[in-house]
């Protein structure tokens, strides 16, 4: 056996707490790490081939199955499971990783990388409708206004919601008193209302230890910006983000919670969040839609892929992966009858991505690629219909605030890009 290098980045990042049997793939996940770190590959096979079984379609499963295999000298498994990966449309460090080398004398592996680079062409087509330079935030939320066609977008670290107008002019549209971070947009014209999700974290400016699990909804005056009230998840020592939102047609706003395994909900009158459902399984609710004529939850969980809620007996189903697509990595998700457009940044490369649900809402046909891999599309974040086309948030400056460096990075030029698919 080779020697024992540091373990691997694609190794690292266990998202998930031990958890009582039956197993869950992060807990495959764990063993495989254990293994690993131990020199036991048949051991991290076989934890790899579990995960598999309940995540068929996680990129980080198949490549570390594919390591294994490799150390374990069965090259036929390794390209096969290479294979698997590249099918899934992403970009792996195949070619860098000092492991593979042993397969590149196999005449498969010439075709497998080819397949990785085709995965990192351009594919598809997204427009800019905006440019945005000299942005200093973190551009997260993005809602249209169709009675002005204003923009509104969610800043995360500036603390606030900007409006562009259709004459490109860019202005701080909500007023004092100061918001935590801005995630999710939602347009309430009946109620003259700008919803959004509000969370405290690091990147936010002005962040302190104090700030730690707050959270909430506001809602602001659609025609002044003001706030009208801000309602907060309570302060029960636990961590919570309030990352995205939607509207069901009878007012009733639902949150999905990143931190905490919660679906929050505001019906109509109430006067304070209350948890709709919970799921413990999850590790990171992002995207909500409406589908099945507004009677089902749509929901992303990075690491889980896509699963249902049902309005009225709140049962939940997970979605199952079609071959060859991977369901993981969706952030926000927009919804119009049984279509749905997705920006998927949770995977290389990020990609904008259409789908059909079933008319039940159980299961995916019809999966395609609108954008990927194309100039100005980086650092994707929620989509938004923009005069019936999906639009989405391009160099949203996530990347620019990251470890020490996170509040004092130069202003970027930040994009507004859009499909020309109807979703």
């Amino acid at each position: 056996m080779p020697p024992l290098r540091l373990i691997p980045w694609f190794l690292l990042g266990v998202l998930a707490t031990a958890a009582e049997t039956p197993k869950t793939h992060f807990d495959y996940r764990r063993e495989a790490v254990a293994a690993y770190q131990r020199q036991d590959y048949p051991a991290m096979a076989a934890a790899c081939e579990a995960a598999l079984h309940l995540r068929p379609d996680s990129p980080r499963y198949l490549f570390n199955l594919a390591l294994a295999q490799t150390l374990l000298k069965e090259p036929d498994k390794a390209t096969g499971t290479l294979h698997r990966l590249a099918a899934l449309g992403v970009s792996m460090p195949v070619e860098t990783t000092p492991e593979f080398a042993p397969l590149q004398t196999r005449p498969e592996y010439a075709a497998i990388l080819a397949r990785f680079a085709a995965n990192r062409a351009p594919q598809g087509e997204a427009k800019t409708l905006h440019e945005l330079a000299g942005t200093a935030g973190i551009m997260e939320g993005l809602a249209w206004r169709k009675a002005t066609g204003d923009l509104f977008l969610g800043d995360v670290h500036s603390r606030c919601v900007w409006r562009l107008e259709p004459n490109g002019t860019l202005s701080k549209f909500s007023a004092p008193p100061e918001l935590f971070g801005v995630f999710g947009l939602v347009v309430d014209e009946a109620r003259g209302a700008l919803w959004l999700a509000t969370t405290a974290g690091p990147e936010m400016s002005g962040y302190t230890a104090a700030d730690k699990g707050r959270a909430g909804l506001a809602e602001l005056d659609l025609a002044t910006g003001a706030l009208r009230r801000l309602l907060t998840v309570p302060m029960n020592g636990e961590d919570h983000l309030l990352s995205d939102l939607t509207m069901a047609a009878d007012g009733t706003i639902y949150l999905t919670d990143s931190a905490a395994p919660l679906v929050w909900h505001l019906p109509p009158g109430a006067t304070q969040l209350a948890v709709f459902c919970e799921l413990p399984a999850s590790t990171s609710l992002q995207g909500l839609a409406l589908v099945n004529r507004g009677k089902t939850l749509l929901i992303s969980d990075y690491a889980n892929g896509l699963l249902t809620i049902d309005l009225l007996d709140r049962a939940v189903r997970t979605l199952s992966p079609p071959p060859e697509i991977t369901l993981l990595g969706i952030d926000g998700l927009l919804a119009r009858n049984r279509t749905i457009v997705a920006v998927q940044n949770g995977i290389n490369p990020q990609r904008v991505v259409r789908f059909t649900l079933s008319p039940d809402s159980r299961t995916i046909s019809e999966f395609t690629v609108l954008a990927a891999n194309l100039p100005g599309m980086d650092d994707l974040t929620l989509p938004a219909l923009i005069d019936g086309q999906p639009a989405f948030i391009s160099d949203s400056g996530w990347s620019k605030f990251t470890g020490a460096q996170a509040n004092r990075q130069p202003p970027h030029s930040c994009r507004i890009m859009a499909n020309n698919c109807c979703p």
